[in-house]
């Protein structure tokens, strides 16, 4: 049985028969598991890596490294432990933060590369050492990881501005569209961004399943079928709001999201890409009231717009 083991693993037949390391190096409890491949990822765009320990005894916090396996050689990515364990194609891009090693729990993390590139395609194999420096563990899983190009566009053709009244319609349209060979959904969202705020409210999406879900605040509209988005053939994805109301002014602008599933059947965003905007202005009806003596109230009301300084009543 020991013999077994050491064959598995190729260590040593002394080091499977020192003392305590006996049970933890050839019983074949400890198991290193890392996200399960094949990974699709686009060249360009931030990923992040996956990757446990169980079954071990000792230490409650494990020491990882991650190696990328290309055209039968191995090269050191990063170690939590090893400042000089990277090889020179990484170690710069390390120095720069991008690519490190997130701690998510002594026996879990996670590899983040920022800005993912071709020369990053291969075998990912993540390994934990005991403290003598032997590995531990079964590693026989890797990821493979496969850099795509970036097909996904997202576009606005309409005009840069417009001008309405309270009560008028609207509606915009920007075109999305991906030629990726893998199986991808996209999502699409349109949102707003008035000059009151700090970040742009979502006001619809249509979601990677097809789901039409309204933002923060616009619930109410939505379910009144006040807003509405509905994907016109194949790319053109429209929003409509039949009564725009004076919160509706700002800038408008669509944003689309590639979304992939990984083997573990989870859905994994791999690009974005967001369109110019179209600004909108909405001009309100500002009403006064006159009196005189011989003549009755007088009610007097112009559309006007906020940016020019009269108030809203």
């Amino acid at each position: 049985m020991v013999d077994f083991w050491c064959q598995k693993w190729k260590l040593p037949l002394l080091l499977c028969l020192t003392g305590l390391l006996q049970w933890d190096l050839c019983s074949g409890q400890i198991q290193v598991q890392i996200q399960e491949g094949p990974l699709y990822r686009v060249k360009g765009y931030p990923i992040s890596i996956f990757c446990n320990v169980t079954g071990f005894t000792g230490p409650s916090e494990r020491d990882f490294e991650f190696i990328l396996k290309k055209q039968n050689m191995e090269l050191n990515i990063i170690s939590t432990k090893d400042p000089s364990f990277a090889y020179g194609m990484f170690s710069g891009r390390i120095r720069k933060k991008e690519i490190y090693v997130e701690r998510l729990s002594g026996s879990s993390v996670v590899l983040w590369i920022k800005d993912l590139q071709e020369k990053d395609a291969g075998d990912l194999l993540c390994v934990t050492k005991h403290t003598g420096g032997a590995y531990y563990g079964d590693y026989d899983d890797e990821a493979k990881l496969n850099v795509i190009a970036d097909t996904l566009e997202a576009s606005y053709s309409g005009s840069p501005s417009q001008s309405l009244s309270e009560g008028d319609p609207l509606q915009l349209e920007c075109q999305v569209s991906s030629q990726t060979f893998q199986h991808t959904h996209l999502s699409v969202t349109w949102f707003l961004h008035d000059e009151d705020d700090k970040n742009p409210r979502p006001i619809i999406t249509l979601d990677k399943d097809l789901t039409v879900k309204p933002g923060a605040g616009f619930e109410d509209r939505y379910r009144a079928g006040l807003i509405s988005m509905d994907k016109v053939e194949d790319t053109t994805y429209r929003l409509k709001m039949p009564q725009v109301q004076q919160s509706d002014q700002g800038k408008f602008f669509c944003k689309a999201i590639e979304w992939i599933q990984d083997p573990d059947r989870s859905w994994t965003q791999i690009a974005h890409k967001t369109t110019k905007a179209c600004d909108v202005e909405i001009k309100f009806l500002a009403c006064t009231l006159t009196t005189a003596s011989s003549t009755p109230i007088v009610r007097m009301c112009q559309y006007t717009n906020r940016l020019n300084g009269t108030g809203q009543i």
